[in-house]
Parts: structure tokens; C-alpha cells; sequence
């Protein structure tokens, strides 16, 4: 097994390392890795609860809607191939992410707008396990999850970056000002209007926040 062992590094990736890779960064949040597309983010924090998250629930169907350099996209592929299952991945721009060979059949890469995805599932499509990390406009993640309602269960976990972002260490839900992504209350919003006796959410208060949304109740037809 090559290095890290919670940092030495060296091409953990191409080792298949997966895990000593995830719990770095949960460990090492600020190490800034030699690999172009393992250098620091701050989503790097949450890879480990997103693993762990999807494999608590033994997700086979999991649904990424933002991807840039796929940082979160390695515990999300590999927690769908520890059971067979296969990660959808959206962004309306290019990725440089290259999944490793063993991992490929698990991964679908759809380069579009994931508004005009949504609305192209089909009706009998579900998802165990959701990720957003797209754009952050309030009436952009709105819409998503008004879709994503149609497609997730009442055992699916929905999972959103960025509701408490710039608020460390008090981890409240103000919304800093002047950001055009977050522009009307941003992702907080949206999910803090949804109804409770629908919806229920909490946030891991590191690094912006990960939320953690699961729907009550399933939707009813007009």
C-alpha cells in the first residue's frame, strides 16, 4: 500500500487508496496535496461523510448535480461501486475529473444544466442518494429540489455544500451579502422555506456546512 497515512500521499488514487485519501482530508483540511485535482477545497472536508453517508444507507443510485474538478465525486463512485451501483454526475461545464479504470462502469457524466436534467428523468426514476453543489442561487437549488422531490424516497438522504457558508464558527443561517451566487437567500433559503411537515434537515457545522435533507412524507398528486 504506497503512502499517506494521514499524509504522505503519493498517487493515492491511482493506489486505489481510497479511504486513507478521504479520511485525510477530514483530518488535514488545510494539507495541500502535490495531485492538481486533490489540491484543498473546502468540500474536501465532507468527502468522508459523504462516503460514509451513502454507504450507511447502501446507496446504488446516487446523483451528483455540480462536478468541477470532481472532488466529491471519488467517495460518491465509490460508495455506488461498493454495491453495484452507478453515480450520476452534472455540470453544465466540462470536468477534468478521469475516474480510475476499476471505477468507470459506476460513472455517468452528463454535461448539462441539471434544472434541464431533472426534468428529463423519467417518472419511475429514484434516487438513494442526492449531492448538490452547483449553483447557489435560491431559486436555482428552489427548483431542484421541487424535482427532486418526484425522485427521492422517504429512505433517501438529499445532501447540500454551502448553507452556512462565510458563517464559522457560529454556523447560523445569515447569508453574507454581495455574492451574486448567493443572490435572495441562496441554498439556506431554499431549504429553510421548505415545509417541515414535509422535509426535516440538519448541518454538519464544518467548512460551510453539509446538509443532510430527507423528505417525511411521499408526494401527492395534484
Amino acid at each position: 500500500m504506497s503512502k499517506n497515512r494521514f499524509t504522505g500521499e503519493k498517487n493515492v488514487l491511482a493506489s486505489y487508496d481510497y479511504l486513507d485519501y478521504f479520511v485525510s482530508r477530514a483530518l488535514n483540511p488545510k494539507f495541500k496535496s502535490k495531485q492538481k485535482l486533490l489540491r484543498n477545497r473546502d468540500s474536501t472536508s465532507h468527502l468522508i461523510s459523504l462516503f460514509a453517508l451513502a454507504t450507511s444507507i447502501q446507496a446504488k443510485s446516487i446523483l451528483e448535480l455540480g462536478v468541477r474538478r470532481g472532488i466529491t465525486t471519488m467517495p460518491l463512485l465509490y460508495a455506488a461501486s461498493l454495491f453495484e451501483g452507478t453515480l450520476d454526475s452534472v455540470d453544465i461545464k466540462k470536468t477534468k475529473f478521469v475516474p480510475p479504470k476499476s471505477l468507470r462502469k459506476h460513472w455517468r457524466y452528463h454535461k448539462q444544466d441539471s434544472i434541464g436534467f431533472l426534468k428529463k428523468l423519467p417518472q419511475d426514476r429514484s434516487y438513494d442518494f442526492v449531492f448538490i453543489d452547483d449553483w447557489h442561487a435560491y431559486e436555482h437549488v428552489k427548483e431542484e429540489i421541487s424535482l427532486l422531490s418526484e425522485h427521492v424516497r422517504q429512505d433517501s438522504l438529499i445532501t447540500l455544500h454551502d448553507l452556512m457558508l462565510h458563517t464559522s464558527p457560529e454556523y447560523n443561517e445569515d447569508i453574507m451579502p454581495g455574492d451574486d451566487e448567493l443572490y435572495d437567500g441562496g441554498p439556506y433559503r431554499a431549504v429553510s422555506a421548505l415545509n417541515r411537515d414535509e422535509w426535516e434537515f440538519a448541518t454538519i457545522p464544518i467548512m460551510n456546512g453539509l446538509t443532510i435533507l430527507r423528505k417525511l412524507k411521499p408526494t401527492v398528486a395534484n
